[in-house]
């Protein structure tokens, strides 16, 4: 009589701990990382051998256009809350708590305060088409200064950025800086991107 042979099983491995841990570290990056906003214009800025990062917080971007247009933004997402609300209160713009949400997720501003309001209540597919005017800032109105200040005056220490596209016309860098250097804000970056 023949001898039964054991079936054989080749080795195994049990995997429920590695896709506890593989599912482990998918939840941690999701939850840590943060995602950038949209950006409400394109800039393409020129280069240089600068190798400053931007300040991550206390940091206020006006933005210039190849267009001439002038834009705020706040660069850390946490801050722009406090911000939307002090603004709101020192300019009477009326935001409520769910339109100060809808500040936050805006990058850059490019309208005036009158219409900031209207501005966030529109959806993102109307955002996309709307036409943006741009901040005011000549020498009747120069709202952009006002923005700049407000937020100097709510974080202190904080710092300006400033970042012109490659075709922004001279004119338009001119005024901006005159408007600032008449407003004493001397101290500001010039964001530029790297050269290869």
């Amino acid at each position: 009589m023949a001898a039964v042979k054991p079936k054989r099983h080749g080795p195994s491995m049990d995997m429920t701990a590695m896709c506890d841990v593989a599912f482990l570290l998918l939840t941690f990056f999701i939850m840590a990382s943060s995602f950038k906003s949209e950006e409400t214009v394109t800039i393409d800025t020129p280069s240089s051998i600068s190798l400053d990062l931007i300040p991550e917080t206390d940091a206020s971007m006006v933005s210039i256009d190849k267009d001439g247009k002038y834009y705020f933004g706040v660069v850390d997402p946490s801050q722009r809350d406090d911000f939307a609300k002090i603004l709101s209160d020192k300019y009477n713009l009326g935001l409520t708590n769910q339109e100060i949400i809808g500040f936050t997720t805006l990058s850059e501003v490019g309208v005036p305060m009158k219409q900031l309001k209207a501005y966030i209540n529109l959806t993102e597919k109307q955002r996309e088409s709307f036409e943006l005017t741009g901040i005011p800032l000549d020498s009747t109105d120069n709202e952009l200064v006002s923005w700049v200040k407000t937020f100097g005056e709510s974080f202190s220490g904080s710092k300006i950025t400033v970042r012109g596209d490659g075709a922004t016309p001279y004119p338009s860098l001119r005024n901006l800086f005159k408007e600032f250097s008449a407003a004493d804000l001397n101290k500001f970056k010039l964001i530029t991107k790297t050269e290869k």
